[in-house]
Parts: structure tokens; sequence; C-alpha cells
């Protein structure tokens, strides 16, 4: 009964998955660190090995692609091993230290503000992580001492990238079958309502953003440019149900009829991944209605999508 509580309240929090596998990636990148840690033995390894590249992990979950988590991730450790160097470095003349962190921070935010536009994450973590790195002391101020750990974290980024590289593109399908999952299931509420002449505000639908962010991501290997028609297609069928909804434009009955019947068909199938049948008797139809003629490429995309699982 607990579990299952718990797996309800997970499900209607983190609706796509996408907390549960970014927390997934982590733990992955983690494992690798420890093996590798195990097999070298890096020395006193807890901030300079784990911490830092870990907390930079978080500028990776920013990016809405994968060459953005990447780029991201990188500026976050790179900017952190300089800072960190630097502060360490720097930290025994105390005037011209206070002067050095004052005009670094003030150029890094200038630098992410009107310059590199994506160093505006790593920014504050790369100042907190030096300013954290400060805790331990002078350890930093003897220059060589600085070098080998900026060498340790630099490992360290390397190894996580390894693990970036290694983890499986096709959770990034998971979550983006979640949000067409949502994409349908919304416009299923939309034709239902124009079905039965009731009034409803233009829907805004989480789905459509999660599908095009995450469309990007899957592996050119699974089934990538079907996965992008689908969404184009879904983002194109929201637009039309916009539309139906804005100027109250009118379906006749077997159209929209046909519309909701096999949305809900479509989102059924969609969690269970499996083909969408259109009856004979019915594919003439399809062909009478913009919305109709654009949800007929989506099921027959989907079921291309799915003959090739």
């Amino acid at each position: 009964m607990f579990i299952s509580r718990l797996k309800n309240s997970l499900a209607n929090y983190d609706r796509f998955a996408e907390h549960r596998i970014n927390g997934l990636k982590a733990v992955f990148v983690l494992e690798l660190l420890f093996s590798f840690n195990y097999v070298f033995g890096v020395p006193n390894p807890y901030f300079y090995y784990f911490y830092i590249p870990l907390t930079a992990f978080a500028a990776e979950l920013v990016g809405n692609t994968l060459q953005e988590k990447y780029l991201f991730y990188f500026f976050t450790v790179m900017g952190s091993i300089l800072a960190v160097f630097c502060f360490g470095v720097f930290s025994t003349y105390k005037i011209f230290f206070v002067f050095f962190v004052f005009f670094y921070s003030i150029w890094l935010y200038f630098t992410a503000l009107y310059s590199l536009k994506s160093m505006l994450v790593p920014v504050p973590l790369i100042l907190s992580l030096a300013a954290y790195s400060m805790t331990y002391g002078d350890t930093n101020s003897n220059f060589y001492v600085a070098l080998n750990h900026s060498l340790q974290t630099f490992i360290a980024m390397l190894v996580v990238f390894a693990g970036l590289f290694l983890f499986p593109k096709s959770y990034y399908l998971s979550i983006w079958r979640r949000g067409f999952y949502n994409a349908l299931s919304s416009m299923e509420v939309v034709t239902l309502a124009v079905s039965h002449n009731h009034d409803i505000d233009v829907p805004i639908i989480p789905g459509t953003v999660i599908m095009e962010r995450y469309a990007k991501m899957i592996s050119r290997r699974e089934k990538y440019f079907s996965v992008l028609k689908i969404t184009l297609l879904s983002l194109d069928l929201v637009m039309a149900m916009s539309y139906l909804v804005s100027f109250r434009a009118q379906l006749r009955t077997p159209y929209i009829v046909v519309l909701h019947k096999y949305l809900v068909l479509l989102k059924e199938h969609c969690l269970e991944r499996r083909i969408v049948f259109i009856a004979e008797h019915e594919r003439s139809i399809f062909n009478e209605t913009y919305e109709l003629r654009t949800l007929y490429q989506l099921i027959n995309s989907w079921n291309y999508l799915c003959s090739r699982n």
C-alpha cells in the first residue's frame, strides 16, 4: 500500500519522469566515479574528485539539447577548476585576493550577460564551488598542490562525460512518449468539449514542450526522424485544436466523433506501444478536414515508429 501511494505521488509530481531519469543518470555517473576511484585510488577524493563534478552536474540538467547539456557541464567544471585554482593560489595575498574575487566575479557575469549567454547557468555554480573550496584552508595555496587538485577534477569530468555518452538515450524516448501521451490526453479533452458544444479555454499543453525538447535528444539510431515527424504533427494538430476553440469553428458531428475516437485510441496505444488500426470504412473520412488529415498522418507515423520497435 505504501509503495503504491509513493508510486502515485511520484507520478503526480513527476508526470513525465524527467526527475527520476535525471536521478538515474546521476547515480549512473556516480557509479562510474566510484569504480574509477576504486581502481586507481584517487587521494582525498571527496571535494575535488566527487563534490565539484557532481555539483556541476546540476548545470547539465538545465540544457534543452544534448549539445547544451554537454556545453553547460563543460563550462561549469572548467570554470570551477580555474576559479578554485585561482582562489587557492591567490588566497595568501589578502588585499590582492579581495580585489581579484570582486573583479573576477564581475567579469564572469558580464561575460555571461553580454558575450556567452550559455555561461549564465554555470556562473553561480562556479563561484559557489570556488568559495566553498576556501573552507579547506590554505591547501590550495601551494601551486603544485592546487594543480594536482585541478587534475583530479579534470579527470573526474572526463569520467562523467563518459557516463553521459554511455547513458542510454532510450530513456529520453520514454520521456518523449509521456509528453506525447499528455498532448493526446489534452486534445481528447478538447474534442470531447467541442463535440458537446461546451465552452473551453485554449489549452496549454505541457506535453508538446516535452516532446519538442526530448525529440532532439534521442539517438539517431532510435527512429530519430520518425519521432521528429510525430512531434511536428502533434504540434500541428494542437494548433488546429486551438483554432477550433479560439474561433468556435464547427466541425460536422461525424467528423468530430471520428477525431475524438481515434485520439482516444492513439492515446491508449501510446501507453501500450501498439499500432493503431483504422477501420476500412472510416478511411475516406480522414480526407474531409485538415484536423482529420493531420491525425491520419500522425497515426501512420506512430504505426511506423511502433513497427520498428
